[in-house]
């Protein structure tokens, strides 16, 4: 059985101990049954590699990774149906999102480990919660006007899950510096939400951001071209949505001649090299290390 496949029936064992409501439960396994076939479980697997890392007794790493797992799912689905990319009905995945929220943190609870541990690691989780919480307000505000406030967002956002899942498995574990670990971790989190973005884009029609007008790296960089474009056509009221839509393929061949996909790719390669330098600060096996970077 693979790492993720064990995850996977953990993430199932919990649900099935703690949730009594047959009707929640079926939609809450069928939900993580989708999951398994969208997600690598990276966040899990994070936390699981974490733990495994700093650990000198206790085998909980796949419980741990289960817990965090759950979080993230829950964060996956609000996100959703914030930005109405997958449900009509949103009264059961908002149910089903908050159940896995609270299923990941009493998981943690009830994990084999010192209290002192736990009550660290749960504060953490509440702490990285809100930061995103945070940064999906602002991504969905559609307030971001520079490179600046964008990367501060998407470090909210992004950065500080990814945090979440490296730091729970170390406090977990024991370790008490943590300040390498999130700082890897949030660059880790701000390049894949570049790449993200940059799927956005070439997955216009699956995906509701360019309508929202929400404003990535990309984005940005049209904005504030010399040049007259669609993107600030769109951006300025000039033009709808409709209008934009029925132009996309022009829309996007601007991008790639403005050289704006090649900025956010190049952006999201520094901070992949950031948080490779990071790992290499690490007092650990290189095979831990090179594991960890399998994750960038």
């Amino acid at each position: 059985m693979s790492e993720k496949e064990k995850i996977a029936k953990k993430i199932k064992e919990i649900v099935e101990q703690f949730m009594s409501e047959p009707q929640l439960k079926a939609h809450m396994l069928m939900a993580i049954e989708q999951h398994m076939k969208e997600s690598d479980l990276l966040f899990g697997r994070l936390a699981y590699l974490h733990y495994d890392l700093f650990s000198t007794q206790g085998n909980h790493s796949t419980y741990i990774a289960a817990a965090i797992e759950l979080i993230v799912l829950a964060g996956d689905l609000l996100d959703d149906v914030v930005d109405q990319d997958r449900f009509e009905d949103t009264a059961i995945p908002l149910h089903i999102a908050i159940g896995f929220l609270l299923l990941g943190q009493q998981a943690i609870a009830n994990v084999s480990i010192p209290s002192n541990k736990k009550l660290k690691a749960l504060s953490y989780v509440t702490s990285c919660l809100l930061q995103s919480v945070h940064g999906q307000q602002l991504d969905v505000a559609c307030d971001v006007q520079t490179e600046a406030e964008y990367i501060k967002m998407v470090e909210k956002k992004s950065g500080s899950l990814v945090a979440m899942a490296c730091v729970i498995g170390a406090l977990l574990a024991g370790k008490e510096d943590i300040a390498t670990l999130e700082t890897y971790a949030r660059y880790i989190g701000i390049a894949a939400q570049i790449d993200n973005d940059l799927d956005a884009l070439y997955n216009w029609d699956k995906k509701a951001d360019i309508q929202a007008k929400k404003k990535s790296l990309p984005i940005l960089y049209m904005l504030e071209s010399k040049n007259d474009n669609l993107w600030k056509q769109y951006f300025n009221n000039d033009i709808d949505y409709d209008r934009m839509y029925v132009q996309k393929e022009k829309a996007l061949q601007q991008m790639e001649q403005e050289g704006a996909f090649y900025y956010a790719k190049v952006m999201s390669q520094i901070y992949k090299e950031k948080a490779l330098q990071e790992i290499e600060k690490l007092d650990v096996d290189d095979a831990y290390k090179s594991a960890l970077k399998t994750f960038i």
